[in-house]
């Protein structure tokens, strides 16, 4: 179906990624991007092509560090927006 209020073009999608204790997987802890009143540390982020239609967007984290087993959320941010969350688990 296409989105006729939301304007065709570039769009940043911005994911981050927060460990069971609350922080936040990043290459590089000065990785931010606006939010509301301030800025939020992503883990990721890509520029897709809209054109008012959903498209597929896949993004992959590379495991360079130790993942402590628990419970993770993933936020993914577009257009100042929160548009998505998905948590999932990492077992020992």
């Amino acid at each position: 179906t296409k989105n006729i209020t939301a304007e065709p073009g570039e769009r940043i999608i911005y994911v981050r990624i927060m460990s069971p204790d609350g922080g936040v997987l990043t290459k590089n802890p000065g990785s931010t991007f606006p939010y509301e009143n301030g800025n939020l540390q992503y883990s990721m982020k890509r520029i897709v092509e809209y054109g008012g239609e959903e498209i597929p967007v896949s993004m992959y984290w590379d495991i360079e560090e130790f993942l402590m087993p628990g419970t993770y959320k993933a936020d993914i941010f577009a257009d100042g927006s929160l548009i998505g969350s998905r948590s999932f688990s990492m077992e020992e």
